[in-house]
């Protein structure tokens, strides 16, 4: 038996979803009580719902709202009410889809996939498309969010009804975004009018006027959300896996665990892969 980690770690400075106007900010590791100064040692860690390789459900921003980010989801269980055989020792599938940095994955290579993989009634989903790794992201900081690979709408909803009609309730990919970086970036570092120089982000005085703008809204495009697509069909949506390519086979049997928050919505979280 091999386990593999397929988890992106978390570490002071990383920037998660710092290329957007949302309220993800860079990590923060302070130390801000010594020994030698104050007699006893305090630290301060600050993570986001999408710090490292993230576990969002439907209702993402519990504890503070129970709107699920689309309507009328299959589940809406929060972090906390998931039964642990939903996370412990999945079968999943393998989907396949190798392309090039920034391509918007189609239906047409979806369903291409969809034919070449071993998918079982009730099997999991790890979409692979060899970009997420340790080094890349250490490397390319912020790039490695806007140059990577992602899934068109068309693409999300089909992955979305395969799931929907195979039982299948996780998704993860090796992606860095799910949306196009032009469709949730849109009119902020991508699109029509993009923002030069970009502004900071949250809590930032522009970051702040977009959120007001979008009145609720995850990004300013007219373009529906794939990730919307696909989340009305999962227990949960998990992007930035890493190292995937570990995995030698076309399946694995996944562990997913998230923080254990009570009646929380998304967390950062620990993904192995189990061959036998």
């Amino acid at each position: 038996m091999k386990i593999h980690d397929l988890s992106m770690p978390i570490w002071e400075g990383a920037g998660y979803g710092e290329i957007l106007p949302v309220t993800n900010s860079p990590v923060r590791f302070v130390e801000y009580l010594v020994y030698e100064r104050h007699g006893l040692r305090r630290t301060l860690m600050k993570l986001d719902g999408e710090s490292g390789s993230p576990f969002m459900t439907p209702s993402q921003n519990l504890p503070f709202s129970a709107v699920p980010l689309q309507p009328n989801p299959k589940y809406q269980w929060s972090l906390s009410e998931i039964p642990l055989d939903r996370l412990v020792l999945r079968d999943t599938t393998i989907l396949d889809v190798r392309v090039a940095p920034g391509h918007e994955i189609t239906a047409a290579e979806i369903d291409a996939a969809l034919r070449q993989a071993d998918y079982r009634r009730g099997d999991e989903v790890l979409l692979r498309t060899g970009w997420g790794s340790r080094e890349r992201a250490y490397a390319m900081g912020l790039d490695y969010y806007k140059q990577t690979p992602c899934l068109h709408y068309e693409a999300g909803l089909r992955l979305a009804e395969q799931m929907d009609a195979m039982d299948s309730s996780l998704f993860m990919t090796d992606c860095g975004l799910v949306n196009p970086p032009r469709v949730q970036g849109h009119n902020w570092f991508l699109g029509d009018t993009p923002l030069v120089p970009l502004p900071k982000p949250w809590p930032s005085a522009e970051a702040r006027e977009r959120n007001i703008d979008l009145g609720g809204r995850t990004h300013a495009s007219a373009e529906p959300s794939s990730y919307g697509a696909i989340i009305r069909k999962a227990i949960a949506g998990c992007k930035c896996l890493v190292d995937c390519e570990q995995i030698a086979g076309g399946r694995c049997k996944m562990i997913v665990l998230p923080l254990l928050i009570r009646d929380g919505g998304a967390s950062p979280c620990r993904f192995f892969a189990v061959e036998e």
